[in-house]
């Protein structure tokens, strides 16, 4: 009763929109989007290529990609929500430059889904950390957000010491160029003989995601998989 007081107090003072759509959001303590925009979210159908997470054909070969075309270094395997288009790409544009962190909350829940249906037993998730300056500018770290609404234990293991270009128009080769040690290790013990899950918000050529896990490997886990909440239509080329 007090959430639903709370929720039309806020949607009458302040008539927060959807992140989206626009509506007004007749339940703003549940997010930043509407009930609407969730749902027009298009997940990656059940049969996925066992290593990178891409969708493989109907009738086609299995388990996995002919050829992977995404270089995942020490990753295990890769799982996504969606592709990067339509709602969920909105939707995660929305959060990072719309600065609508609660969406990542969204973002993470729903992807509680993927790692149940993935049933890969992972002790600790990682979240792909930001710039300490980029983190300032955008005032939290999406990845962050989205690894907290999983459910498993979160630990930030992980520090950022190059910040990056914008990588938009870089090519795969690029990509992994701009992101060769960027990243630093910096709780070896929250890794250490587990399994970790890396968490971020886009795959694309998987460069950033390498990077990351390349420096989770000096700690000694059991293995790295990684967790996006889309997949770039690049990394699919």
């Amino acid at each position: 009763m007090i959430r639903v007081l709370v929720d039309g107090l806020i949607a009458a003072l302040v008539a927060p929109e959807c992140a989206r759509c626009r509506a007004l959001l007749d339940r703003p303590l549940d997010g930043a989007a509407c009930p609407g925009c969730w749902a027009a979210i298009a997940p990656f159908p059940s049969r996925v290529c066992a290593r990178c997470g891409d969708a493989l054909p109907d009738g086609g070969p299995g388990p996995c990609c002919g050829t992977c075309s995404v270089d995942l270094g020490p990753i295990g395997s890769a799982r996504a929500l969606g592709p990067y288009e339509g709602a969920l790409a909105d939707l995660i544009q929305a959060c990072k430059y719309q600065r609508r962190p609660t969406v990542a909350a969204g973002l993470g829940l729903r992807l509680r889904a993927v790692l149940e249906a993935w049933q890969v037993a992972v002790d600790v998730a990682v979240p792909v950390p930001l710039h300490p300056a980029r983190e300032r500018e955008r005032g939290f770290n999406q990845a962050d957000r989205i690894a907290r609404a999983l459910g498993v234990p979160v630990a930030s293991a992980l520090t950022r010491v190059v910040r990056t270009p914008p990588q938009a128009a870089a090519t795969a080769a690029e990509r992994h160029a701009n992101v060769r040690g960027a990243f630093r290790l910096r709780d070896a013990a929250a890794v250490r003989g587990k399994v970790v899950v890396l968490v971020d918000d886009v795959l694309t050529t998987g460069a950033t995601l390498a990077a990351a896990a390349e420096a989770l490997a000096t700690g000694g886990p059991e293995r790295v998989v990684a967790l996006t909440a889309a997949r770039a239509a690049l990394a699919r080329r």
